[in-house]
């Protein structure tokens, strides 16, 4: 048993459920705790994100063997066809508890459970097709919440924001990590093969900075970051949040800033790991903004 529990990360569902929680907070003004569909949103986005975790597992298990042994599937556990099933089974019953809420949380639980999916099964490798991806499902959870009380408006600004941010983010930490990765991996093949596995490699993560370009890749993070600057006061110029949501946004958006312009000071993998971090802080910040014009 306790090996399926670990083979859904509890950890990482219950910060899904949170970001839930605050999607519905947000609308609700603070009056969450006597609204029931809050709660079944969260129980939900709890068991399909380990749906997620687990889908992962089931994919990642060859690399897992060698980078993760003590894992639940590797470790001998869980089976790896019994990871499937449990995987399968958490998904359906979060979209069926989400059909019973309304039909607009079915439906983002039906389209979050299947990009989950693509995501471990196609998307992982796929530099920004990932990232996307991954910054898409970071911000829905927020949605989620905000469509188990039936209103989308709010939650969804705090999507795109959050979505904006961490799209930076991640092809930041893209950044972080290619040139150790890409070195690595020209170590390890051989003169015959290299020319092949080359190719393979110029449509991968680790193939990004050839594909793509170092400078493209700051570039692209920089507008992301930007534009989630940009459209921060929205809630506030369409007279959703007031002051005290400005008051914090102020220094987030400061934040954001200085993170734009180390993005492009950044050429170290320390120095890229550095930017990683203040985004983070801004986009912690960018929540504690939306939670304070919501509830003063």
């Amino acid at each position: 048993m306790l090996g399926y529990l670990r083979l859904m990360r509890p950890l990482n569902c219950l910060m899904t459920a949170i970001a839930v929680l605050i999607g519905g907070l947000i609308v609700l003004k603070g009056d969450v705790f006597y609204f029931a569909p809050v709660y079944m949103a969260m129980l939900a986005a709890f068991l399909i994100a380990g749906g997620g975790n687990a889908i992962n597992d089931y994919v990642d298990f060859e690399s897992d063997r060698i980078n993760r042994p003590k894992r639940p599937i590797p470790g001998g556990q869980v089976s790896r066809s019994a990871a499937l099933v449990f995987s399968a089974v958490l998904f359906i019953i979060g979209i069926v508890l989400a059909g019973f809420i309304n039909w607009i949380a079915f439906l983002i639980a039906l389209v979050n459970s299947l990009l989950l999916i693509g995501y471990s099964t196609s998307m992982q490798n796929k530099l920004l097709l990932g990232n996307i991806a991954v910054s898409y499902l970071v911000g829905s959870s927020f949605l989620f919440g905000g469509a188990a009380v039936g209103n989308l408006m709010l939650p969804f600004l705090l999507l795109l924001l959050s979505g904006l941010a961490n799209m930076s983010r991640e092809i930041v930490k893209d950044l972080e990590d290619i040139e150790g990765d890409r070195k690595s991996f020209l170590k390890r093949i051989t003169s015959k093969i290299k020319e092949k596995i080359a190719e393979r490699f110029r449509i991968t993560k680790r193939g990004a900075e050839i594909r793509v370009g170092r400078k493209k890749l700051k570039a692209m993070a920089g507008i992301s970051l930007f534009l989630a600057v940009l459209i921060s006061p929205l809630p506030y110029i369409l007279g959703i949040l007031g002051m005290s949501y400005l008051a914090v946004l102020a220094l987030t958006d400061l934040v954001f800033l200085v993170a734009l312009a180390f993005i492009y000071k950044s050429h170290t993998k320390k120095q890229f790991h550095r930017t990683s971090r203040l985004i983070k802080l801004g986009m912690f910040l960018g929540l504690i903004a939306f939670i304070a014009g919501a509830l003063v």
